[in-house]
C-alpha cells in the first residue's frame, strides 16, 4: 500500500517514545528544581544516544545548576565537538569556564557562539558578564586588621586595631578586604536560592544556620599560605530576616569554586517580591501574595535593574522566549509531522494504540485516535482519491 508521506514521521516517533519520554522526564525535573534527579534521567539519555549534542547541553546545564562546573565543562565540550555549528553547546561551555574561574575562555567560548547566531540576546547578556568582570578590580591588593597583643596573653576587647604587614619573605597579600563578597538570589515556586559570589571557599570555611525566617552564613577563611595564623582575613557574615518562612531542615548548601550557594525550601508557595522581611514589612496590605491560579505561578528572578524598581524579572519567561525565536518554526510535511508527534507524545495509553492500530492495518493511510472505535474492528485501507489499495503476499 502506498502511505501517505506525510506520516512517514510518525513511525519515527514511536521508534524512539521511550528516548523522548524519558528526555521529557528529565526536562520536566530540571524545571521542578530537582537537579539531582534530572541528572541521573540526563545521564540515561546520553547513555542511549551518545552522539545526541542536545542530550550533553542539557546534562551540562544541569551540572552548572549542581555547581559541578568541571564535570559540566566536559559535557560541554562533547557537545562543541558533537556539534561545532551549535550555539548553545558554546554558550554551556563558556557559562561552565566563567564558574571555574576562566574569563578569557568563556569569553572566546561565547564569540564563538555569535558566530553561528549573531542575534543570541543570551550570549550578549554573557559577553556583558565577562566584559564586566574584567573590569572589576579583582586584582586589587588587601591589608588585614588585627588586634593589638597582650604581653600577658589576654586579649582586650576595646584595644584598637592595627595593620599588620607582611615582611617580603612570605607571598603578597592583596590590600581589598576579603570580608565583603556580593550576593544575589533567585525564587521558584518552592526554593528561594542565595549565592555568594565567593572563590575558592573551603567547604570546611563555611558555616550555615537557618531558621523559619532567618538564614545565616559564615565564611571563615584560613590564612593564605606562608601567612601567620594571625594574619587571617576577617570572617564573612551574612545575616538575612527572610521575606517569608523556610524549612530549615531541607535547606541544602553547596561550595562551588565561584561561589557558594544556599537553597532554601519555602514553606509556602508564594512569590517573594523581595529577600529579606524589611521589604515586606514595607509593601502595601492590599497586595495579595498567594498564587490564585497556575498562569501565576512562574518563577521569577530578580536582576540588577529589576531590584531598584522592586520589580522581580522572569528570566524563565524570558529564556523561553529566546530558545523560541531561536528554533525556526516547521513548515509543510515537517509541519505536520511535528503535530503527529506531538499527538502521540501527550496521548494516553489507549489513544497510541488506536494510533498504533489503524496506521499499520491501513498501511499509512489511516491514523485515527479513538480505541474504542478502532479496536472493535480491522482498520480497512483508505488510500487517497485517484489510488487503490492492493495487498502482497509474501
Amino acid at each position: 500500500v502506498r502511505s501517505s508521506s506525510r506520516l512517514r514521521g510518525l513511525t519515527a516517533s514511536m521508534g524512539s517514545e521511550a528516548d523522548a519520554a524519558l528526555a521529557a522526564e528529565a526536562m520536566e525535573a530540571f524545571v521542578d528544581d530537582d537537579f539531582e534527579r534530572s541528572f541521573e534521567l540526563y545521564s540515561r539519555v546520553v547513555e542511549k544516544a551518545p552522539d545526541n549534542a542536545s542530550s550533553w547541553i542539557h546534562r551540562s546545564a544541569t551540572l552548572l545548576k549542581l555547581s559541578r562546573p568541571t564535570e559540566a565543562l566536559a559535557d560541554a565540550e562533547k557537545a562543541v565537538a558533537l556539534a561545532p555549528k551549535n550555539p548553545k553547546a558554546h554558550l554551556r561551555r563558556g557559562m561552565a569556564l566563567f564558574e571555574l574561574g576562566r574569563k578569557a575562555d568563556a569569553r572566546a567560548c561565547f564569540v564563538a557562539g555569535r558566530e553561528h547566531d549573531p542575534m543570541s540576546r543570551q550570549l550578549l547578556q554573557w559577553l556583558g558578564r565577562c566584559d564586566d568582570s574584567e573590569a572589576s578590580p579583582e586584582s586589587a591588593g588587601r591589608t588585614f586588621l588585627t588586634r593589638d597583643a597582650d604581653p600577658s596573653g589576654d586579649s582586650d576587647p576595646t584595644s584598637t586595631a592595627s595593620v599588620s604587614t607582611v615582611s617580603a619573605s612570605v607571598p603578597e597579600i592583596p590590600e581589598k578586604p576579603t570580608s565583603t563578597y556580593k550576593h544575589q538570589w533567585y525564587q521558584s515556586q518552592t526554593h528561594v536560592t542565595i549565592e555568594v559570589l565567593a572563590r575558592d571557599v573551603r567547604a570546611s570555611e563555611a558555616e550555615f544556620t537557618a531558621t523559619r525566617d532567618s538564614a545565616t552564613l559564615t565564611i571563615t577563611r584560613a590564612p593564605p599560605d606562608g601567612v601567620s595564623d594571625s594574619v587571617a582575613p576577617p570572617p564573612y557574615a551574612l545575616r538575612l530576616a527572610l521575606f517569608g518562612s523556610i524549612v530549615p531542615e531541607e535547606t541544602r548548601v553547596s561550595v562551588g569554586v565561584a561561589k557558594v550557594e544556599l537553597r532554601l525550601r519555602k514553606s509556602e508557595a508564594i512569590q517573594w517580591s523581595d529577600l529579606t522581611a524589611e521589604a515586606r514589612e514595607k509593601m502595601a496590605a492590599a497586595q495579595p501574595l498567594n498564587f490564585s491560579d497556575a498562569s501565576m505561578a512562574r518563577p521569577a528572578y530578580p536582576s540588577s535593574k529589576a531590584a531598584q524598581t522592586k520589580r522581580p524579572t522572569d528570566w524563565d519567561k524570558l529564556e523561553a522566549e529566546l530558545d523560541a525565536e531561536e528554533e525556526e518554526a516547521p513548515t509543510g510535511d515537517a509541519a505536520l509531522n511535528k503535530l503527529f508527534q506531538d499527538i502521540y507524545g501527550k496521548a494516553d495509553e489507549e489513544t497510541r494504540r488506536a494510533m498504533n492500530k489503524s496506521f499499520q492495518e491501513s498501511g499509512g493511510t489511516v491514523l485515527s485516535t479513538n480505541w474504542a472505535e478502532i479496536g472493535a474492528k480491522t482498520t480497512e485501507a483508505q488510500p487517497p482519491e485517484g489510488m487503490e489499495a492492493r495487498k502482497y503476499e509474501m
